[in-house]
C-alpha cells in the first residue's frame, strides 16, 4: 500500500512539474518575461521540483530578454553544472552557446571563447544541423569586422541553407537579413542589402502567422531604413524607421529602441530637421545607460571567478533585489541630474551644430572646386576614349573598303593570268595574296568588333571572354542577372572599356586561372563584379607604384558616371572588382 501511494504522489509530483514547465516556456515564448520572473519567486521557496536545470534555463532567458545579462549568467552558469552533473551533453551545449551569445553582447567586456568552443565541439562531433547551424550564426556576428568580408558573409549563408534544410523559418530569415547586413555595412552595396532584405520580409509575412516574429520584424525594418539613410534617401528611410517605432518588442527591448532612436536622430539631423534629431537624441540618452553594461560586466566577471572556484553560494533572487534598488537609485539621480542640466546641454549642443555648419560650408565651397577639376579631366579622358572608337572604325572601313577590294581586285586579275597554272611561282604567288586578303578581312573585323556594332555589351563580353578562354591559361565566365534591353551605345562601350581594362591587368598582373564576371541589372543600377584566384594586392602599395593608372583611369570612369568604384584584395587570395552605375 505505501509502495502504491509512493508511486502515485511521483507520478503526480512528476505530471505538475512538467504542467509547470510548459507554462514558464509559453510566457517566455511570447515575452512574458516579468510576470515569468515574478512567479518563479512566489513558487520558488515552496517547490519541490526535479528539473531546477530547465527552471534555471528559463529563467536565464526571462533575465537575457530584460537586457538584465548580470542575473541572466547566473542562472546559466547554475544550469549548466547541473545538466552536466546529470549526463545532459547536449543540454550542455545549448546553454555554452546562450552563454556566448551573451558574453558577445557585452560591448567591452573581454571575450571568454571557452564555452563557444565547448559548444562546437559537441555539434561538429554529433553532426546536429540545428546546433550547426546556430553556431554558423554565432560565427558570423562575432567575425562581422573581420578584415575580410566574405568571412562573415560565408558563416551567414551556412548557416541560412542549414536553417533552410530544417525548415526553421525563424533562423532562415534572421541569417538572410544577417547577409544583407554584411552587403551594407561592409560592402557598401545597398542595392545587393535590400535585394536580401525584402526575401526576408517576404518570408516573414508568408509565416507571422504561426510564430512570433515581432524582433525580428523590427530588427529588418530598422536594417532596411539603414540601407536607404547610407544611399542618402533619407525620407525612405524614415518611413521604415517610423514603422519599426510602432511595433511592440519584447526580448531586449531596452536595447533594441536604443539603437532605433540612434538611427532616428541621426537621420533627422542629416535632413536638417534639427527639433526631431533633438527629440530622439534625448529619447536615446534617456535610455542608454538604463542597461548599465559597466556594472553588468563587473557583475558577470565576479560569477565567472566564483563558479570557477566553486564559491557560487548566494541567492541570486536576493541579488536581483538589490541591484533593483540601486538601478532605481541611479535612474533618479540621473533624471535630476537630466532636469538641472538639461538646458545648459541644449544650449552647447546649438552652439556646435552653428558653428559646425559654417565648418561645413567651408568645406563643400572646397569641395565644389575640387568637383570641377575632376570634371575637366573627365572630359579629356572621354574625348580619348571616343577618338579611339573612331579611329578604329575608319580603320576598319579602310581596310574593308579600300585595301579589302584591292586585294580582291588583284585577286581576279591573277585568276584570270593566261600564264601557266602549272607554274609554282604563280600558285605561290596565289596563296600568299589569298593569305594577306584574309587577314586583312580579320583585321577589318577584329577593329569593328566592339559594342559600337548591333550586337550589344552581354554578346560583346562573352565574345571576348571565349576567346580569352579558347587559349587555355585562363579560362573567363561571365554571369547576367536580369539584363534587358539595351541601353544607350556610349554607356555599353564605355562598360565594356572598362571590362576589357579589368581583364587585361588579370593576364598582365594577376597570374590567375580563372576569371568570374558577373553583371545584374536592378530596376535603375547596374552592378558589375570582376573576381579572379590570383595572386593579390595591396591597394596601398600599388597607388605608390607607376601601374596604377589602368585603375585610377576607370575610378575615374566610374565616378563620371556617378557611380562607385570597390577593390577588395587580399594578397594570396585574388581580387575582386566590385562597381555600381546608375542606368
Amino acid at each position: 500500500m505505501s509502495i502504491l501511494f509512493l508511486s502515485v504522489f511521483f507520478l503526480f509530483s512528476q505530471k505538475k512539474d512538467t504542467l509547470l514547465l510548459f507554462k514558464f516556456a509559453e510566457l517566455l515564448e511570447v515575452g512574458s518575461y516579468k510576470e515569468l520572473i515574478n512567479e518563479y519567486r512566489l513558487i520558488h521557496k515552496d517547490m519541490d521540483l526535479k528539473s531546477d536545470a530547465e527552471y534555471d534555463l528559463l529563467i536565464g532567458s526571462a533575465f537575457q530578454g530584460l537586457n538584465m545579462a548580470d542575473s541572466a549568467f547566473f542562472f546559466f552558469t547554475k544550469a549548466k553544472k547541473e545538466f552536466l552533473n546529470h549526463g545532459r551533453l547536449k543540454k550542455v551545449a545549448l546553454v555554452n552557446l546562450e552563454i556566448s551569445d551573451l558574453l558577445d553582447g557585452q560591448g567591452n567586456l573581454e571575450m571568454d571563447n571557452s564555452y563557444f568552443k565547448e559548444f562546437w565541439n559537441y555539434a561538429i562531433t554529433n553532426n546536429d544541423t540545428m546546433l550547426l547551424a546556430k553556431g554558423y550564426n554565432h560565427m558570423g556576428r562575432t567575425s562581422f569586422m573581420d578584415k575580410n568580408p566574405y568571412i562573415p558573409m560565408n558563416h551567414f549563408k551556412k548557416a541560412f541553407e542549414l536553417f533552410t534544410s530544417a525548415h526553421k523559418k525563424k533562423g532562415a530569415i534572421t541569417n538572410l537579413m544577417n547577409i544583407g547586413v554584411v552587403y551594407s555595412n561592409r560592402l557598401k552595396n545597398n542595392d545587393s542589402a535590400r535585394y536580401h532584405y525584402f526575401r526576408a520580409l517576404e518570408l516573414l509575412e508568408e509565416n507571422k502567422r504561426h510564430e512570433d516574429f515581432t524582433n525580428l520584424h523590427h530588427d529588418l525594418l530598422n536594417n532596411i531604413g539603414n540601407s536607404y539613410r547610407r544611399s542618402k534617401n533619407y525620407s525612405e528611410a524614415l518611413n521604415y524607421y517610423k514603422i519599426a517605432e510602432t511595433l511592440n518588442v519584447k526580448k531586449y527591448k531596452v536595447k533594441t529602441k536604443k539603437i532605433l532612436y540612434g538611427n532616428m536622430d541621426l537621420t533627422y539631423y542629416y535632413l536638417k530637421d534639427y527639433r526631431n534629431a533633438y527629440k530622439y537624441l534625448f529619447k536615446y540618452d534617456s535610455i542608454k545607460d538604463v542597461i548599465n553594461l559597466t556594472n553588468q560586466n563587473t557583475t558577470i566577471s565576479d560569477i565567472k571567478e566564483k563558479y570557477n572556484n566553486e564559491k557560487l553560494r548566494a541567492d541570486n533572487l536576493e541579488i536581483e533585489a538589490k541591484r533593483v534598488q540601486n538601478r532605481n537609485l541611479l535612474l533618479v539621480s540621473i533624471g535630476l541630474l537630466l532636469v538641472g542640466t538639461g538646458i545648459a546641454i541644449l544650449f552647447q549642443k546649438n552652439t556646435t551644430k552653428k558653428r559646425l555648419l559654417a565648418e561645413q560650408e567651408v568645406i563643400l565651397k572646397q569641395q565644389r572646386v575640387e568637383n570641377l577639376l575632376k570634371e575637366q579631366e573627365l572630359v579629356s579622358i572621354d574625348s580619348m576614349i571616343e577618338g579611339q572608337e573612331k579611329e578604329r572604325q575608319k580603320v576598319a572601313n579602310e581596310l574593308h573598303d579600300d585595301l579589302g577590294s584591292l586585294m580582291a581586285t588583284i585577286k581576279l586579275h591573277f585568276d584570270n593570268a593566261t600564264v601557266s597554272k602549272q607554274d609554282s611561282a604563280l600558285r605561290n604567288a596565289q596563296k600568299l595574296l589569298e593569305d594577306a586578303y584574309l587577314k586583312i578581312r580579320g583585321m577589318a573585323h577584329s577593329k569593328n568588333s566592339g559594342v559600337m556594332s548591333n550586337q550589344g555589351l552581354l554578346p560583346a563580353i562573352e565574345k571576348m571572354a571565349k576567346a580569352i578562354s579558347e587559349s587555355n591559361s585562363l579560362q573567363v565566365f561571365v554571369e547576367d542577372f536580369g539584363l534587358g534591353e539595351r541601353m544607350e551605345n556610349s554607356l555599353e562601350l564605355s562598360i565594356f572599356r572598362m571590362i576589357q581594362e579589368l581583364v587585361a591587368n588579370v593576364i598582365k598582373h594577376a597570374e590567375a586561372t580563372k576569371v568570374n564576371i558577373q553583371l545584374t541589372q536592378h530596376e535603375d543600377s547596374l552592378n558589375l563584379i570582376v573576381e579572379d584566384d590570383g595572386k593579390g594586392f595591396d591597394r596601398s602599395q600599388l597607388d605608390k607604384e607607376s601601374n596604377r593608372m589602368g585603375l585610377t583611369n576607370i575610378e575615374k570612369r566610374v565616378e563620371h558616371l556617378e557611380g562607385n568604384f570597390t577593390v577588395d584584395s587580399v594578397i594570396g587570395r585574388g581580387t575582386s572588382i566590385l562597381i555600381d552605375i546608375p542606368v
